[in-house]
């Protein structure tokens, strides 16, 4: 079939209508176009003859994986889930699916890695790893697999952070695949070595490298090795990605580090974040090349992205985004200016410190390995004396409140409690206590 003109119809299984009311574009698989259903507008993604064709003998296990995924329903709202299965009167004549349409401030995540679209700050950066993770932790929690990562499926709103995933019908029940083996560079080494299929395990596996080239835009399997090559054919794919795949970082394998003028981003992004971080993308690319066990799962991940945006401290001077962990004797230099200003007061409780500063809290994660969108306290500035902070009682509960020589004083739901070290600030059975 060829292409949908204005105004076209197409039938929905659930018995309504879809107008065609523009095409937006087409990749590999398909064709997507912007439809009309009642008043509302959404994507159509209509596969192409030819891909469907490639896909025998898995084609009907394709369609009613489709057909699984619209009645599941959504793991996260960050994917732009299929809602519901899109014909053209018979299944054989062709198929596609309508989704949620991307909003204009989001950018494809491509556009990133080749500089087209810079992100704002850095938190919107650590934002956007956190949702990513967060939003694969969802889906692996419903048990499904990605199975094809790679960054053109991810959409992100440059000054927010806030993510959106696309192209979800390769998502099945872990364990079961529809004839997709995943993008070269992003596929666990096990899947191009023929030894495994795509699963939850390999999904760990590209969520890493999506990770880091949200960081330092570059690829971590891409260095010097990979320059000697004028091109990339599948057989040298199939060396540095698999056979003999080396962590451009490497500690302790310096063949494929990183080339000046050729991996620039990567030179100039690396020593801005702090070295936990680094040892992260260490393990998921040392020993996590070879040992699916060795991987770190989104669990792991978390605790390193919330550390990372814990620790985060703005520069008074260019208020670009620094670390704690990388203070000497409680003063840091930063990255940008290479001004030099005092890490501001931390909150502590449970083993996480948070550092005071402009939209920093706390939530029953900090305080009880909960949930990280239910919120106890957040840092508010003062508006009479600017890099003062206090801590404001997010919570239902009265908080008990000891300052430093003096005895416990009530606080109720909003109040704001000072910022002064050795202060203790009883939430429940939980004390947080104000470090410098």
């Amino acid at each position: 079939m060829g292409d949908f003109k204005r105004g076209d119809k197409i039938k929905l299984t659930n018995g309504e209508e879809i107008s065609i009311v523009d095409k937006i574009g087409e990749g590999g698989q398909g064709a997507v176009y912007k439809v009309q259903l009642g008043s509302q507008e959404y994507a159509l993604k209509w596969y192409l003859p030819q891909y469907l064709k490639r896909l025998k003998p898995d084609y009907k296990n394709f369609y009613k994986n489709i057909e699984y995924n619209v009645s599941s329903g959504s793991p996260s709202p960050a994917f732009l889930w299929q809602k519901a299965v899109a014909i053209t009167g018979k299944q054989s004549k062709g198929f596609g699916y309508i989704m949620d349409l991307r909003p204009a401030e989001y950018e494809e995540f491509t556009k990133f890695i080749k500089a087209r679209v810079h992100f704002s700050s850095t938190q919107a950066v650590i934002n956007a790893a956190i949702n990513v993770v967060e939003a694969f932790q969802a889906l692996h929690r419903k048990g499904l697999s990605y199975q094809d990562l790679s960054p053109g499926n991810f959409f992100i709103n440059k000054d927010t952070g806030a993510v959106l995933i696309c192209d979800n019908d390769n998502v099945a029940p872990d364990g079961t695949n529809l004839g997709v083996g995943g993008t070269p560079g992003y596929m666990a080494p096990e899947i191009i070595l023929h030894l495994a299929k795509p699963s939850t395990n390999t999904d760990l596996f590209s969520l890493s490298v999506i990770l880091f080239e949200l960081f330092f835009l570059s690829h971590p399997l891409e260095g010097a090795n990979c320059c000697r090559y004028p091109c990339l054919t599948p057989g040298i794919e199939k060396e540095l990605y698999a056979e003999k795949p080396v962590f451009v970082m490497s500690k302790t394998d310096k063949s494929n580090a990183p080339v000046r003028g050729v991996c620039s981003n990567l030179i100039k992004l690396w020593p801005v974040y702090p070295q936990f971080l680094h040892d992260a993308f260490g393990q998921a690319f040392g020993d996590g090349l070879k040992d699916g066990r060795a991987r770190l799962s989104e669990g792991d991940w978390k605790k390193v992205l919330y550390r990372l945006r814990d620790s985060a401290v703005t520069c008074p001077h260019c208020h670009e985004i620094n670390f704690a962990d990388m203070a000497n004797g409680g003063v840091l230099e930063c990255t940008v200016c290479r001004h030099k200003y005092p890490v501001p007061f931390r909150a502590c409780v449970n083993g996480f410190e948070v550092i005071a500063g402009k939209e920093k809290f706390l939530s029953e994660y900090h305080l009880s390995h909960g949930s990280d969108n239910d919120r106890i306290a957040s840092f508010v500035e003062s508006k009479k004396n600017p890099g003062v902070f206090g801590l404001k009682n997010e919570t239902q509960l009265t908080w008990s409140v000891e300052y430093p020589g003096k005895g416990a004083m009530p606080y109720e739901p909003g109040k704001v409690v000072t910022v002064i070290p050795e202060t203790y600030i009883h939430v429940g059975n939980k004390t947080i206590e104000i470090k410098k």
